[in-house]
């Protein structure tokens, strides 16, 4: 191929952009002469243009590969999918993950053989706001932050603000923090990743921080999703508190990772749960990083008849007063809750077996159990207050500190 004709072909490009067939041309007869970069590029623009036949999608996919264009490879499999390209598809997924194992260095697989633990839930695999017993006021305040941007873009996109960025939930353990981030990604429809601690920290040297990269890489790869770090205290430990190096390098990752968000990577939401949020390192929670931080309480009475519903929904039970069991577990987690119905079937099982029938779950066993189970979130509570009382000139912690002067909770705590 002539440089004369391709230049002839630039000139003919520029004055025609929206001629689709002109540019597939000039991007053809690049390829052919060897100039690979420029070729892509014209192909990204006809991917912008929708202009790309559905039969170039794995050609051009192959290109990109090759040259480490991992955005355009991505971009690729994301409009194949769109326009429902079956044959192909395949193909694209496996160059997006050899190129993501080829720059973290880890290994990275989907579906129920994945060799490591960052595997992709499909959104009818992850449960919805209905399946979490209570916390309204919180589903709410999720809806017009988290969910909002997402199903309704365009109204987002009229007043310039993007999707996409950080949210960090805290609270005492078990009381619903990662159930509250699956069905997030499960009201947005959206593939749900979770990365836990063990997922991510190894003793050897550089380790830990592929592995975090590696996770930001596959929730990219399959964006729009939702990402969720548990334990960010053990993540992103506040770096002045820590002696060594080592914390130093992942939590400086992460906020690499995180600088990236709402940027290149619109469309990837992450979500982040601790039981410690003063040890999180204060830069992840600048604008543009963890900037909104919601305080996940114990639930209330009604919260906790809505959790023991759904916790007894398929187990035989009879005569059983919910209401009434709520008004009898005050700052109960979740967690709590859970322990308290098995320890009541325990009851039900042992009966069952004593007497030869089966007899259903009654109040009579769940009473029964109820001197068996305290409140774990008490500890946390008083730990808490201490640290409202004397370290939270921020006022980012203001929530906790009203929920710390309600009457019930100082009675409680007292």
């Amino acid at each position: 191929m002539s440089n004369d004709r391709i230049a002839a072909l630039r000139k003919a490009v520029e004055a025609n952009p929206d001629d689709v067939l002109l540019r597939l041309v000039l991007a053809e007869s690049l390829v052919t002469a060897g100039d690979i970069e420029p070729a892509l590029d014209q192909y990204v623009v006809l991917l912008d243009q929708q202009g790309l036949p559905d039969d170039q999608f794995v050609p051009v996919g192959e290109l990109a590969a090759a040259n480490g264009r991992l955005a355009l490879l991505r971009n690729l499999l994301e409009a194949a999918r769109q326009k429902g390209v079956v044959e192909g598809t395949g193909r694209l997924q496996q160059l997006v993950d050899e190129m993501i194992t080829e720059r973290s260095g880890v290994k990275i697989k989907l579906g129920p053989e994945a060799e490591t633990p960052y595997d992709v839930e499909a959104p009818k695999e992850t449960t919805t706001f209905d399946q979490v017993g209570g916390m309204e006021d919180i589903k709410r305040v999720i809806h017009r932050m988290v969910i909002l941007p997402l199903s309704r873009p365009e109204l987002y996109e009229k007043y310039g603000r993007k999707s996409g960025g950080g949210v960090m939930l805290y609270g005492p353990p078990g009381c619903g923090k990662t159930l509250l981030a699956r069905a997030t990604a499960g009201e947005c429809g959206l593939p749900f990743i979770n990365v836990r601690i063990e997922d991510v920290m190894d003793p050897y040297l550089g380790v830990s921080e592929r592995n975090l990269h590696a996770a930001f890489e596959r929730a990219r790869a399959n964006a729009p999703c939702v990402l969720f770090l548990d334990e960010l205290d053990a993540l992103a430990f506040a770096r002045h508190k820590h002696g060594g190096s080592e914390a130093r390098r992942l939590v400086d990752v992460l906020l690499q990772e995180l600088d990236a968000i709402g940027s290149e990577n619109e469309g990837l939401l992450v979500l982040a749960a601790t039981n410690a949020p003063w040890d999180v390192d204060e830069a992840m929670l600048r604008p543009g990083r963890f900037d909104r931080v919601i305080f996940v309480p114990p639930p209330d009475e009604p919260a906790r008849a809505d959790i023991l519903s759904v916790l007894i929904k398929d187990v035989p039970a009879d005569g059983l007063e919910l209401k009434a069991l709520a008004a009898q577990t005050p700052m109960f987690s979740g967690a709590d809750l859970r322990a308290l119905v098995e320890r009541g079937v325990d009851r039900v099982i042992d009966e069952a077996l004593t007497s030869g029938g089966e007899p259903p779950l009654s109040m009579r066993h769940l009473t029964a159990a109820l001197p068996t189970v305290k409140p774990s979130t008490l500890d946390w509570l008083h730990r808490v207050r201490s640290y409202i009382e004397f370290a939270n000139q921020s006022e980012r912690y203001d929530d906790v500190a009203a929920y710390l002067r309600s009457r019930d909770v100082r009675r409680r705590l007292s």
